[in-house]
């Protein structure tokens, strides 16, 4: 499906990252789609994961100037202490209360956009692509969820002959997967575990569509990186890393780029109340065990 540059196409954006170095080659604009079918446990962005617009609340820079009371239409702002909360039974997410916030302690993730959009805010930067071999990445979320939106991204992304990479978790019905296969020049897909069981207990669903999409990137022949968001003794296990080994060499690959786990995140979770996933990052000395693991099975591992 073929679509205009002036296609007003939507689909929800909860962040553009500009002068990325990490989501494929050069310099990159990375767009963030929101919406997500996983649930890992130790996702750092968990504000990815519903496909509508939300406010966070971050109440350690709340100033406790009552500006969001006084402007919320559905009174919706509590004040708890010197902080002006909210009651989430009768916020709308309108994201009034975030204009009038003088201290960012409210903020909007997500925002409904054309292509046409999104596309100029790429177009801004191509003068970095062109100077560096880059080019712009398409991630999430899961981005294949946002069907005909990444769709149009993709052709406008084609016409301007961008390099274009996509960061995936492989979760997509495969006759969509094909047709987006055929559009982009780099895939970076996550694999977080080889048992169905174990993957469906850790992410809300299993791995077996993840990896048929996965095995017919191997078959096309696609430039893909395999990346592995690490964690301590859930998927860094000696089982694990020999299944993931053998998957991987069957169908010739070797290489794969490990993300360790982080806390970055954490403050998002209160944000949004939700539970704090409590992920405790590796010591030095964990991280090299597990990585020996890795090169004990003959996979060439970078650090992301």
């Amino acid at each position: 499906m073929m679509f205009s540059e002036d296609t007003q196409v939507t689909g929800i954006v909860f962040n553009i990252q500009h002068y990325s170095v990490h989501d494929g080659p050069g310099i990159r604009s990375n767009i963030f789609l929101k919406g997500c079918p996983l649930a890992c446990r130790w996702c750092s962005n968990p504000e990815s994961q519903s496909f509508k617009p939300q406010l966070m609340f971050f109440s350690n820079l709340c100033v406790g100037c009552g500006a969001c009371e006084r402007i919320c239409p559905n009174g919706a702002v509590v004040k708890i202490g010197d902080v002006y909360n909210r009651d989430r039974s009768v916020c709308t997410d309108c994201g009034l209360c975030v204009e009038s916030c003088p201290s960012k302690a409210r903020e909007m993730s997500g925002k409904r956009m054309t292509v046409e959009e999104v596309m100029r805010v790429v177009d801004s930067d191509s003068l970095f692509y062109d100077n560096s071999g880059g080019g712009v990445t398409f991630g999430g979320g899961e981005p294949t969820v946002a069907g005909v939106f990444l769709l149009g991204l993709l052709d406008a992304s084609i016409r301007r002959g961008y390099h274009i990479c996509l960061d995936t978790c492989g979760v997509c019905e495969p006759e969509r997967f094909r047709k987006i296969m055929n559009q982009v020049e780099l895939f970076l897909f996550d694999c977080k575990h080889m048992d169905p069981d174990e993957h469906k207990r850790l992410t809300g669903l299993d791995n077996v569509l993840i990896l048929q999409n996965l095995h017919a990137l191997f078959e096309a022949k696609k430039a893909l990186r395999i990346r592995v968001p690490l964690m301590p003794g859930i998927n860094d296990t000696e089982k694990n890393i020999a299944q993931m080994a053998a998957f991987l060499h069957k169908h010739g690959h070797n290489e794969i780029d490990v993300l360790p786990c982080h806390t970055f995140g954490h403050s998002k979770y209160a944000a949004l109340n939700l539970a704090d996933p409590a992920m405790v990052p590796y010591q030095p000395e964990e991280l090299a065990a597990a990585l020996e693991r890795f090169a004990k099975y003959a996979l060439k591992v970078t650090i992301v």
